[in-house]
């Protein structure tokens, strides 16, 4: 009978054949901890756990699949001869029935001798061939007895069409060379039975096929070895590190598990781990036989051997701790026993390497003339460096090398490997050493350096740790506390310097240096202070405790120069004379001192009939050269009078000035004669300190701030409808011989309005004293006035004028004071009324007036009613609003025109002024067109306020009434912005 291919689904169906080696866990069942919940019995943390995997199973394994030297594992058991009988046919009939009502399927089985209803007399042995291996001889093994290449067991067809011989799916259940092989067919019409194995059927199917050939090759394995069954058809690939640590030794240990039904025939189980950057394989081990027992994971995942899934492996990475940044695990299951072929991979997280570089300096010390060093360095970079050097450097000279040691045997540091245990070797970090004092300088800036190196000589690829720098720069510290200047005899100085350079240098001098003329001026031994304070704030100092000093120079055998800069300078010295130059020396200078500080204050300026009294103080540091002190009193920057000063002590002024030349005696306390009639301005006092007897030649200068030599207030200012209350003070250094006082009133054009003579005058005012002593009088400066408001001053803004004067009638010579501008009863309306008039006051009788006008200030929202340059009255408006800076209401000189009328569309009360009835004054608009006396109130508030017509000028109601009835056609009108 012949048979051919069938073509469907864009696929070739073809026989098929699933082969799978048999997977059975050889390897000794060790306790493992049991994995946290999260771990494993939460979906979505295992499916994080999946994910962590950044490459498919078979990414980049051309880098791993390589020959490694470790001993292939024995293979796991193979299934032996006449080993299926009839218990473990009716678990796989059991299974394939179960299996079909799962998947909607319907199997039919062979018996051994009656064909099937496929194709004729189905099985046909003898025209059944493999499609890969051809010359391989087929038959029914009812026991499962090797009497073929592959002896079959059992069949099992399931019609996926609507008639027989349409669409079979047939498996054949066979052992192969002591393995189980499941064998696919689905050809017809055709002779040759072909059967492929599972390589082949997945090059044209990726579906049902192939997943039902697997399923059933895992049931078939599990059967066949009396293993319990498990879920096929989960084709997950799960795992999880439960644990990552690495020893001092550079041992890497590993914990986890690692459970897919992929691992089925494939043997062999290994880990892996590769550099996580460049993905090179570090090393791979074997852990076939070393599998762990996990429950847990089994409990969550009912597939293949993920009872056994769990690893615990350890590395040494000692040679690649150096270069290696990260390490990624790979887990493998696979069937080449090197570790490479046919593998499933889980590729974990790759996690960080500690490439940290630690270390600390215990100690530096001198002993019997030598260096001794201890201390500890660790980093996983030395890890491939074998050579221990201690180097020294001169970090003030340019860090040039001064000596270097090569280290014998590291000395044990557990103290370290407990703080770092994942750091190569940390437990034999220290070292102990003595270094040769050769070519140092403890004056300079000392540098340790602690080298791992691959370098015999000490260079080369190197790992460096720098420690702290010690020696004199470093720990060279010191203040000066307090310079006291203050007597004008002496210049003590106390302070600290600290350095453990006194250890060699034991002999304390303090230097006075003129810094501007670059010379010593004078120098002292320093009497030694403790300083427990300096040894707290700098405790590796050690000789810190000892670190206070104090000096007192004589400076009646010094010359010292105004202006000059001096500078302290502490010195520790091996040598004993003069300033301690001959010897080795460490200096530390501290802030110059220029001798150009002045101060002054007046504690009290008052004026009295007979002069200036001033008491006060005034410091100098140009006195040392220049010693006579002058007060020189001034008017308007010139000259009035002067005084020498006695000076005498101030001891409040020493102490806020200590380092100031003679601070001490800096007081005075005097009275500078001279007219006070001569203050006609601006009164200063200045202070001088000369080197002229009579007050001139080379001096020094400190002026006060000016005093005016006239002031006043107005205190209180009240204006009623009739009365005018004024009280006030003025004081003057011209009151003594202008003994008249007035009040006068100026106009808005500064014309003078109305004056009164003030006899309540000279009252006491100890405030005003208090404020302003310096002028005469200012005690009794007080005056007050009460009249009835004249006519003159009735509702003009007015100013006020305090005067003194020497003219009975208020005029002659005099000193006067201002008030500031206010308006005498205000005539406008306020608050803003549109229903009433703009003023209190009544409308003008234009009759009366001599040159009648109008004047509308657009930008004041204001018309004007002029009787020639006087406002006879004042009206609120809303003028045109401004539209890119020009306003709507045409600005220039018009004519009231005799178009009027009580109302047009818009408002009551209009009056043409330009283009006959174009260009208005009328009221404030209507809510609506033709709304008679009915307003928009919004529009009304603009009024006086603000612009905001077409061009009109809006009025209140009575003001338009007024102007429609009372301003004649011809009248002048000048509108201005």
């Amino acid at each position: 009978m012949k048979k051919k291919l069938y073509k469907a689904k864009k696929n070739w169906v073809i026989g098929i054949i699933a082969g799978m080696a048999l997977l059975i866990s050889g390897g000794t069942v060790t306790y493992a901890d049991s994995v946290q919940g999260t771990n494993v019995n939460a979906p979505e943390q295992n499916d994080v756990a999946n994910n962590l995997a950044p490459k498919s199973m078979n990414t980049e394994r051309s880098q791993i699949n390589t020959t490694n030297d470790t001993p292939a594992i024995t293979p796991q058991s193979t299934v032996q001869e006449n080993q299926w009988n009839q218990e473990k046919a009716q678990r796989l009939d059991a299974y394939m029935t179960q299996y079909g009502q799962q998947h909607n399927m319907d199997f039919q089985k062979y018996d051994g001798s009656t064909p099937m209803p496929i194709d004729c007399e189905y099985p046909e042995f003898d025209i059944t061939k493999l499609w890969s291996d051809r010359e391989a001889t087929i038959g029914y093994s009812q026991d499962g007895a090797n009497k073929y290449d592959y002896n079959t067991v059992a069949i099992y067809n399931h019609y996926a069409g609507n008639r027989l011989s349409q669409f079979h799916d047939t498996y054949w259940f066979t052992i192969h060379n002591n393995q189980p092989v499941v064998l696919e067919d689905s050809t017809t019409n055709g002779g040759t039975v072909w059967l492929n194995n599972i390589n082949d059927l997945s090059q044209w199917d990726d579906g049902d096929y192939v997943n039902n050939t697997k399923n059933f090759q895992a049931a078939f394995t599990q059967i066949l070895n009396n293993a319990p069954l498990y879920n096929f058809e989960d084709h997950g690939n799960y795992a999880w590190l439960d644990e990552h640590s690495l020893n001092n030794d550079g041992q890497l240990n590993l914990k986890g598990w690692h459970a897919t039904n992929d691992a089925l025939n494939k043997k062999y189980h290994y880990s892996i781990i590769l550099d996580g950057k460049t993905h090179r394989e570090i090393a791979r081990q074997n852990i076939t036989n070393s599998s762990i027992e996990r429950k847990d994971v089994k409990a969550v995942y009912d597939i293949y051997n993920a009872e056994k899934s769990g690893f615990d492996v350890t590395f040494n990475i000692a040679n690649s701790l150096a270069n290696a940044t990260s390490i990624q695990l790979v887990d493998r299951y696979t069937d080449d026993p090197a570790g490479n072929g046919d593998a499933t991979d889980y590729w974990f997280a790759p996690f960080t390497i500690e490439h940290g570089n630690y270390g600390s300096l215990d100690n530096v010390s001198i002993e019997k003339n030598q260096l001794h060093l201890a201390g500890w360095h660790a980093s996983n970079s030395t890890a491939n460096k074998k050579y221990h050097y201690i180097i020294i450097v001169d970090n003030t000279n340019n860090n040039r090398e001064l000596i270097r040691v090569r280290l014998g045997n590291n000395v044990r540091r557990p103290d370290v490997a407990k703080v770092l245990p994942s750091v190569y070797h940390a437990g034999q970090s220290g070292f102990d050493t003595y270094v040769k004092l050769t070519n140092f300088n403890f004056n300079h800036q000392l540098q340790v350096i602690d080298r791992y190196t691959d370098d015999p000589s000490g260079n080369g690829n190197a790992v460096d740790y720098w420690y702290s720098s010690f020696g004199g720069q470093t720990t060279n510290q010191g203040w000066l506390d307090n310079i006291n200047f203050s007597d004008g005899q002496h210049l003590t100085v106390s302070g600290w310097h600290a350095n453990d350079v006194t250890n060699y240098e034991q002999e304390h001098f303090v230097i006075l240096f003129d810094s501007t003329s670059n010379q010593q001026v004078a120098v002292v031994q320093a009497k030694a202070v403790r300083r427990p304070d300096v040894a707290k704030v700098y405790p590796r100092v050690k000789t810190a405790i000892n670190s206070g000093f104090q000096a007192t120079f004589d400076l009646t055998k010094s010359k010292l120069i105004a202006g000059h800069s001096y500078a302290i300078v502490s010195r520790y010295s091996t040598a004993t004379d003069g300033n301690g130059d001959q010897g080795a020396y460490t200096d530390c200078w501290f802030r110059p001192n220029l001798l150009t500080t002045k101060a002054h204050y007046f504690d009290k300026v008052q004026m009295t009939k007979d002069g200036l009294q001033v008491v006060g103080w005034a410091v100098d540091d140009s006195s040392i050269n220049r010693a006579n002190a002058y007060l020189i009193i001034l008017n308007n920057g010139k000259e009035i009078a002067r005084q020498r000063l006695s000076l005498i002590s101030r001891p409040d002024v020493a102490r806020v000035y200590p380092s100031v030349y003679n601070s001490l005696n800096s007081g005075f306390d005097t009275l500078v004669k001279f007219d006070p009639q001569l203050v006609t301005g601006q009164l200063q006092v200045l202070v001088r300190f000369t080197n002229d007897p009579a007050g001139n030649g080379n001096y020094s200068d400190q002026i006060s701030t000016s005093y005016n030599s006239n002031v006043g207030n107005f205190d209180q200012i009240d204006i009623t409808n009739t009365t005018l209350t004024i009280s006030g003070w003025h004081a003057t250094d011209q009151s003594n011989k202008r003994p008249y006082q007035y009040l006068i009133a100026l106009g808005e054009n500064g014309q003078e309005l109305y004056r009164w003579q003030i006899k309540d005058r000279s009252l006491t005012r100890l405030d005003v004293f208090k404020a302003v002593p310096y002028i005469l009088n200012s005690s009794n400066s007080g005056y007050q006035l009460s009249v009835s408001i004249p006519n003159e001053i009735q509702h003009h803004t007015v100013r006020f004028i305090h005067r003194y004067t020497d003219d009975p009638n208020g005029n002659g010579n005099y000193s006067d004071i201002y008030s500031n501008s206010m308006m005498v009863n205000n005539l406008m309306r306020t608050p803003i009324d549109f229903r009433q008039s703009s003023e209190y006051a009544p409308y003008p009788n234009i009759n009366q007036l001599k040159n009648f006008w109008i004047n509308v200030k657009i930008g004041q929202n204001r018309v004007y009613m002029m009787d020639g340059n006087n406002v006879a009255y004042t009206m609120y408006c809303t003028a045109g609003r401004y539209v890119n800076g020009v306003s709507l209401t045409p600005t220039g000189t018009y004519y009231v025109q005799p178009e009027r009328g009580d109302i047009f569309e818009w408002a009551n009360h209009w009056t043409s002024w330009k283009d006959h009835g174009v260009y208005l004054f009328h009221s404030v608009v209507f809510d609506q067109p033709w709304h008679d006396h009915q307003y928009d109130l919004n529009q009304a508030k603009l009024l006086g306020v603000s612009t905001g017509s077409h061009g009109c000028i809006r009025l209140s109601v009575p003001d338009a009434y007024w102007i429609q009835h009372n301003v004649p056609a011809g009248t002048k009108v000048v509108i201005e912005n």
